[in-house]
Parts: structure tokens; sequence; C-alpha cells
């Protein structure tokens, strides 16, 4: 790893997918509010099976953070379920 990669820290990608009662809920609102607040990037999207589908890119900590932050809100309020994929890192 090189000294830039190391100041910058581990940067992760996931992808998840949200099931249960997620649409027509302002749960992709809620998803792009709080990752704007952690500065982590990425894209949310409702499917045609009625699931919201996405993927979040970062420090590692801050998609930690948002991970667990949309699978608490989810169960917390609509008793959804979160299915996360890691897609690659440093």
């Amino acid at each position: 790893m090189s000294v830039l990669a190391k100041a910058a820290g581990v940067f992760k990608s996931v992808d998840y997918e949200v099931f249960g009662r997620v649409q027509g809920v302002c749960f992709r609102m809620y998803t792009e509010d709080e990752a704007r607040k952690l500065g982590v990037v990425g894209w949310v999207k409702n499917t045609r099976q009625g699931t919201v589908t996405g993927q979040v890119q970062g420090p590692e900590d801050k998609v930690n953070a948002i991970s667990h932050n949309i699978s608490a809100i989810g169960w917390i309020l609509h008793h959804c379920w979160c299915h996360w994929r890691h897609v690659g890192g440093a």
C-alpha cells in the first residue's frame, strides 16, 4: 500500500438490497440524506420486485456507519431487513 493510500485510509464499497416495506415510505430519501451527512457516495433505487437496492462507497468507517444506520432504521420503522455484499476495497 502506498503512503498516499495509507494517509487516505481504507476505502470500502458495498452493494445492498433492502427487503420489506421500503417503497413509498421515503426510504431512498433517508438513505441519500444519511450518505450526504456521512460523506459517502453511491446510488440507491427502487426495484420492480418491491425492494430498494444500492451501493455505498467511501472510507471504511463511514460505510460501516451508514450500513448500520440503514439496517437499524429499516428494522425499527418498517421491519425491513438488509442484505449487504462486500464489493471491494484496499
